[in-house]
């Protein structure tokens, strides 16, 4: 797990955590469709793993040739919106890499053009609706990579890449974009920066800082996009930005308590915005409802997970949350914890969990039937 550090919001006009809104930004459940078909995780032991996803069950079975060796610390991994690239970020050597996927078996290919150079440390990556725009958050600088990617997947930089933070401090942890494509968010160690996005380039420009978490972690927006979340290891609640749909631009409102109250490393929400998940006390995995921006703790929360990202399957019914750690105290390592998600949000873990990974997996990401 990367060593971090304190940073600062360096813009006139970012919030303080004390200086909260009650906005009223209601929020109406989208019923998702899509099933996973497949999942990828990255593994930090130079690796990906990849799985078939039984749509029924939830069960993930390794796929032949897998685990397969890529790179040095190849964690993060993200698939473009029509399943075509597996995009993967290795933090050790500051490469992205592009892979084909082949939409019968799963199996993938690296592209000739492929590794790119890209930002020191790449730890997250978002690919826009459209999947002609990638973008990567830099744990090792103040800043963000974008890329162009043509019809066979090849990386252009966009004009301006790599686009700074503002920030003074290293250990960008997470990005985001929104469903329309128009704004990106990244959360550092303490700031939460807004880009707006060219609708032709692809290129950002820095709109606006807002006092994040202490030590920051992960940051999710709720799938209609009225609502970003930021967690962190350094804050015990959950906190809640309301986001202008327009502008993009983030106003905080009231931020929810932790149930574990030890800070927390990750968070995602389910596809139909009614379910969270987070990381807390470095291996608690919590569920909680969600309505208009407020979390209420739902169902069991489930010990020795150490999860440094989430991942839930495209039709909101199973999550899934790799590994990742070397040596965790429960002596369960190296695999990827499977869970159902029931009407309320509580989960149930599976019977065929946890499943065999490469070593040490710590992002995921899914292809869609």
């Amino acid at each position: 797990m990367a060593t971090v550090c304190c940073g600062i919001c360096m813009l006139t006009g970012c919030a303080s955590h004390g200086r909260v809104t009650t906005i009223s930004n209601p929020v109406v459940p989208i019923v998702p469709t899509a099933k996973a078909k497949f999942a990828y995780t990255g593994d930090q032991g130079a690796s990906l793993s990849g799985y078939s996803v039984n749509t029924t069950t939830g069960a993930l079975t390794l796929l032949s040739g897998f685990p397969l060796t890529v790179g040095v610390n190849p964690i993060a991994v993200a698939v473009d919106p029509r399943n075509r690239f597996l995009f993967v970020a290795d933090i050790a050597q500051s490469q992205l890499r592009v892979f084909t996927i082949n939409s019968s078996s799963g199996a993938l290919g690296e592209i000739p053009t492929s590794p790119y150079a890209t930002v020191h440390e790449p730890i997250a990556i978002a690919v826009d609706p459209s999947g002609t725009h990638v973008y990567v958050a830099s744990q090792g600088s103040n800043s963000v990579g974008g890329y162009s990617v043509n019809a066979a997947g090849a990386l252009t930089p966009i004009e301006g890449s790599p686009f700074p933070t503002s920030g003074t401090q290293n250990f960008g942890d997470s990005i985001v974009i929104n469903a329309a494509g128009t704004f990106v968010y990244v959360q550092d160690l303490n700031s939460v920066y807004t880009y707006s996005v060219s609708s032709g380039s692809g290129a950002l420009a820095l709109v606006q800082s807002v006092a994040g978490t202490s030590i920051g972690g992960n940051i999710a927006l709720d799938p209609q996009g009225a609502y970003l979340y930021a967690v962190g290891p350094g804050t015990n609640s959950i906190l809640a930005f309301s986001v202008d749909a327009s502008t993009g631009l983030l106003t905080p409102a009231s931020p929810s308590p932790m149930v574990e109250q030890d800070g927390a490393y990750t968070i995602s929400i389910s596809p139909s915005g009614k379910f969270a998940y987070t990381i807390e006390k470095n291996n608690y995995l919590v569920s909680y409802t969600l309505q208009d921006g407020r979390f209420t703790q739902t169902g069991s929360v489930f010990a020795q997970v150490y999860g440094e990202r989430i991942g839930i399957e495209p039709s909101g019914s199973f999550v899934f949350v790799p590994q990742a750690c070397s040596y965790c105290q429960s002596g369960v390592y190296n695999v990827v914890n499977e869970f159902s998600i029931g009407s309320t949000g509580a989960l149930t873990k599976l019977s065929s969990s946890p499943v065999a990974a490469g070593t040490t997996p710590w992002g995921i990401a899914f292809t869609t039937q």
